[in-house]
């Protein structure tokens, strides 16, 4: 699997620009649920690795997310697509790397067959986590330039013939 800081850039692009922060929540605890389903057991429990594998299919993600949305009584509908949005954009990214083994099992519990792009192995990304941190720290600074800028220029400009209340007392 990309890690989870690849994981956290990807849905950071995705959902940075939605206005609402609990909402930019959701959709990220939706990125990492895949891997909060599985990787506890498989750390603690590595022997359970054929039955773990099976935690970290769409299905089950599918299933949690749908689970999870009802503890949210307001924008329940919302909630459960934010939560699966995250979820897919999680797997999106581990289809892209290989495996020395079985991989991930997509069609999971209808077939045992795994599928890749294989594009990158899974530690790949970690060499790269500089550069996601500084991705996100650049656009982090460009988006506080522009919040400056915007306030100076929203400020209303005197108009010709306009006096200042103080004038007018």
């Amino acid at each position: 699997m990309p890690d989870l800081v690849t994981h956290a850039f990807a849905a950071y692009l995705i959902i940075r620009w939605w206005q609402n922060p609990a909402h930019r929540a959701v959709f990220y605890l939706g990125t990492f649920l895949p891997d909060l389903l599985s990787r506890p057991i498989y750390i603690l429990f590595p022997q359970l690795n054929l039955y773990t594998v099976a935690l970290h299919t769409p299905i089950t993600a599918l299933i949690a997310c749908l689970l999870l949305a009802e503890f949210f009584a307001a924008e329940r509908g919302k909630i459960r697509w934010l939560l699966c949005g995250g979820a897919a954009l999680h797997y999106f990214l581990d289809l892209m790397q290989r495996h020395l083994d079985n991989g991930y099992f997509w069609g999971f519990p209808l077939t045992w067959k795994s599928g890749e792009l294989g594009w990158f192995w899974p530690e790949t990304p970690l060499r790269l986590i500089w550069l996601w941190l500084l991705g996100m720290a650049m656009i982090e600074v460009i988006i506080a330039l522009r919040r400056r800028q915007g306030r100076v220029r929203r400020e209303p400009a005197p108009q010709q013939g306009d006096s200042s209340p103080a004038d007018r007392g």
